[in-house]
């Protein structure tokens, strides 16, 4: 009896939680739905608007500020689904990559954006046409500054930092304290470069609508159009390596590997054969290793040698005992 009691308090200590610290809610859900409503107010605000004045200037951006709120919306709710699914046991490896989903496809839908943008910047270079300068110049500065109050919110959230910064949370994976490492927030980043790059063309589009007002220049505002478009398809691309990578469980980065490899190696008589390290999520990162113990070293002597390493859940590790020591013995 005494040792069924023993056995259950050993399995309540090494209880694993299911959720790879995505089950919180982040100050960024919080900032992504404000800028979210913000968006929609504007483009029911600027449809409405060009309804009733006849502008088409103000009705093109308010059907533009939707794929906008498109997009932004899709950030949200991975949010919301990833934290509701933390728990899941139909999601092997936690719900961490639905955030990363969402940002995959936000890229998409930028990069589609940026495509349309070029042929309609190389149609009106090669076809010239009158433009409303004065009502149109309102409407990119409007855009501009609910663009730069949108990037302000978001880039404002804790969640946008990067680096190997720390928070104080514990976690109760593999029965240990440690912190969480701040992961770039993938998610956060797509709905950033969304308001940046809408805030990019309303600078282009200002620069060339008082050219076009002043002195004529029409051919201007499609040729900065075309400059802007690069930039723009430049952050998606990055954005979809970067997720992509993230969706096909790409190896994490050198620094995180080295660190562990060299608390492994830090037991003595230990000898690495193999290590899988991958992102499950913001902040979240698993491993399988195979490793050649030359002393009597046990997977949990391992695991607990980890246990200090920022957002490292479930990690499993193989261990082979050296046949020679164990003969010598």
């Amino acid at each position: 009896m005494d040792k069924n009691r023993q056995a259950c308090t050993t399995a309540e200590k090494l209880h694993l939680a299911h959720d790879f610290g995505q089950g919180k809610k982040r100050k960024a859900e919080q900032r992504t739905l404000f800028v979210t409503i913000l968006t929609l107010v504007t483009m029911v605000a600027e449809i409405f608007g060009g309804w009733v004045t006849g502008s088409m200037a103000l009705l093109a951006d308010g059907i533009h500020m939707g794929g906008h709120a498109l997009a932004l919306g899709l950030a949200t709710a991975a949010y919301y689904f990833s934290r509701r699914h933390a728990k899941d046991r139909r999601l092997s490896l936690g719900s961490g990559k639905i955030a990363d989903l969402a940002a995959y496809t936000s890229a998409l839908f930028l990069g589609a954006s940026v495509v349309w943008l070029v042929f309609e910047s190389i149609h009106r270079l090669l076809n010239p046409q009158a433009l409303m300068a004065k009502e149109a110049l309102l409407v990119a500065v409007i855009g501009l500054v609910i663009n730069l109050l949108s990037a302000w919110l978001l880039a404002g959230s804790e969640d946008a930092c990067q680096g190997h910064g720390h928070s104080h949370e514990p976690s109760q994976d593999h029965g240990h304290s440690h912190n969480h490492e701040h992961q770039q927030d993938n998610n956060l980043k797509a709905a950033l470069v969304h308001v940046i790059a809408d805030a990019v063309t309303s600078v282009a589009a200002i620069l060339g609508l008082v050219a076009a007002w002043l002195w004529g220049w029409l051919w201007l505002d499609p040729a900065i159009a075309l400059v802007a478009s690069v930039v723009v398809l430049r952050w998606a691309v990055g954005l979809l390596r970067q997720t992509g990578g993230i969706l096909l469980d790409a190896e994490a980065p050198n620094k995180l590997r080295e660190d562990v490899l060299s608390k492994l190696n830090a037991i003595e008589g230990t000898q690495v054969l193999d290590l899988h390290l991958w992102s499950v999520g913001q902040g979240a990162w698993t491993l399988t290793a195979s490793l050649v113990s030359h002393l009597d070293n046990s997977p949990n002597t391992y695991k607990q040698q980890l246990g200090d390493l920022p957002g490292l859940h479930h990690p499993i590790i193989e261990v082979h005992f050296c046949q020679a020591c164990e003969a010598a013995v």
